[in-house]
């Protein structure tokens, strides 16, 4: 049985495919801009970030093993640099909220680490395999 559509309904489908079809391929597009956009300022607060938490860990350990005034006072300065966690943070939900996903972010933070001569030993370390 052939079903017969006014020839507005045969317009009303036609666009709806259209729109889904090209919402699809732009989807991708749209995460490849976005990731190529950000690259530079995702990066640079990876980087900050890591390197806050890095100093912040040693901050404390120092202050843990010997506490003193200056210990303290290092450890308080350690921890206002994590306001670039912060920074980092807010970037990458709102790369969630344009519609980027974990993978792409998680590119991001590879190409970031490996743009980085020291932070490739970061890689290494995240992907050795141990006993």
């Amino acid at each position: 049985m052939h079903l017969a559509f006014p020839k507005f309904s045969q317009n009303v489908v036609v666009a709806l495919l259209f729109g889904v079809v090209l919402g699809l391929l732009a989807l991708p597009f749209w995460r490849f801009v976005l990731v190529n956009f950000n690259q530079t300022e995702y990066g640079r607060l990876t980087y900050l970030c890591d390197s806050a938490m890095r100093t912040h860990y040693i901050a404390k350990a120092r202050t843990a093993a010997s506490p003193s005034e200056k210990q303290v006072e290092a450890l308080e300065r350690a921890e206002l640099a994590l306001i670039d966690c912060q920074d980092y943070d807010i970037l990458q939900k709102k790369l969630m909220l344009w519609g980027l996903r974990e993978n792409e972010l998680g590119l991001m933070r590879l190409r970031s680490i490996e743009a980085d001569a020291e932070g490739l030993k970061d890689v290494v370390d995240a992907h050795e395999i141990r006993d």
